[in-house]
């Protein structure tokens, strides 16, 4: 290993000679020994002898590598202790550098499997799960210094061994996953929101049509607007009004063919569909009008960037279309109607903001392959430090 390979992954450390075998041997020493006491800070120092130290290093060349660094044990006079000297990419107790350790880490979170990482580098599959939970609980205690960030998604995913739900706080900003915390009502939160730090500088919080979530964000982020997400709203529209289109319509059943027809906006129909769609419309004519509500919906929720005076136009034809599903006098659209009044507001900061849980729901999915990856955890505390380290 060239002394230039040494400064470029492990500065602070002057090479005395090397051999090359089967393995890399490079000998090298601390360019600055300690000049104050590592206790008291004095500077009465004597040296108590020497003593050497081998460590893990990168791999050079191809073949494996070690450090062996001359070190002294020093004694203070002031304090009477003593203590070994501190070296530059090697903590106290570890016998490899901090370089090695991270490149372990960055594999093994690559995907490599443990066991054939450890085979491959010539180690136990413990050192590498020991290596790469020590790299994420350090990551994981890094958010309980870092603020709560300002556009914030919250939604909850569900779990295995014990756990049934947990609850999803992402970075809608920066597109990563901040946190994530056991439970979803209320009550199971309030722990966790209680020590979350910066809660009163959140301006936005985007959340499905959830009354539950609507009030924990009310009381633990003051200051945050509540947006709904678009996915939902739509979801919401779709589901009640296919509800009523099988009540009105008994023939249609769970037909899942004559539903995906239903369901598909009109502009996205092929021309084989239309004509399927146009026959089905001529069997049972009271789907067309139900049909021809949900589309002018979906097109009204979907819309985005609006401005102002666009919002004050589609905040009436919004009204317009809630007192037509009053109007119909069935259980299904009114229990739509009585959704969108409730969600009027939601629904109209929703046009002025881009951002949706679209980047929150492709975190849960990744969530689910890290769970099968694992065939389950039997302990939260390891599943978030594993959500943190590939989402985080």
């Amino acid at each position: 290993m060239s002394p230039v390979t040494i400064n470029l992954t492990l500065p602070g450390y002057r090479i005395l000679r090397w051999e090359s075998n089967l393995m890399m041997r490079v000998y090298v020493e601390a360019l600055d020994p300690p000049r104050l006491c590592a206790c008291c800070g004095g500077g009465r120092l004597r040296s108590k002898g020497r003593y050497e130290r081998r460590v893990r290093h990168l791999a050079c060349f191809g073949r494996l590598s070690e450090l062996v660094i001359a070190c002294r044990r020093y004694h203070c006079a002031d304090c009477e202790r003593s203590f070994v000297q501190p070296l530059p990419g090697v903590r106290p107790g570890r016998r490899s550098t901090e370089p090695w350790r991270e490149t372990i880490y960055e594999r093994h979170d690559d995907g490599i499997c443990a066991s054939v990482l450890a085979r491959r580098e010539r180690l136990g599959p413990a050192t590498v799960a020991r290596i790469y939970a020590q790299f994420t609980e350090r990551k994981a205690k890094e958010r309980l210094s870092v603020e709560c960030p300002r556009v914030l998604g919250i939604d909850e995913h569900t779990l295995h061994r014990g756990q049934r739900f947990a609850t999803t706080f992402c970075d809608l900003h920066r597109r990563r996953v901040f946190d994530i915390s056991p439970g979803r009502s209320e009550a199971e939160l309030a722990s966790y929101l209680r020590t979350l730090r910066g809660r009163e500088q959140v301006r936005v919080v985007c959340i499905d049509l959830s009354n539950s979530y609507r009030a924990m964000i009310k009381r633990w982020f003051p200051r945050a607007a509540i947006v709904a997400d678009r996915f939902h709203a739509i979801r919401v529209v779709s589901q009640h009004l296919l509800r009523l289109a099988r009540q009105l319509c008994p023939a249609l059943g769970w037909n899942r063919a004559w539903l995906g027809l239903l369901r598909t906006r009109s502009d996205r129909l092929e021309a084989q569909q239309r004509q399927r769609l146009a026959q089905l419309f001529a069997a049972h004519p009271v789907l067309e009008g139900i049909h021809a509500l949900k589309d002018r919906l979906c097109r009204l929720l979907a819309l985005k960037t609006q401005n102002k005076a666009s919002c004050r136009r589609h905040i009436r034809t919004l009204l317009e279309l809630i007192a037509l599903l009053r109007k119909d006098g069935l259980e299904p659209a009114v229990t739509l109607a009585n959704t969108l009044t409730a969600w009027t507001q939601e629904i109209v900061r929703m046009w002025r903001f881009t951002r949706n849980n679209g980047i929150t729901e492709g975190f849960h999915r990744k969530m689910k392959l890290i769970q099968r990856r694992a065939y389950g955890f039997r302990s939260f505390a390891n599943y978030r430090l594993r959500v943190i380290a590939q989402c985080g």
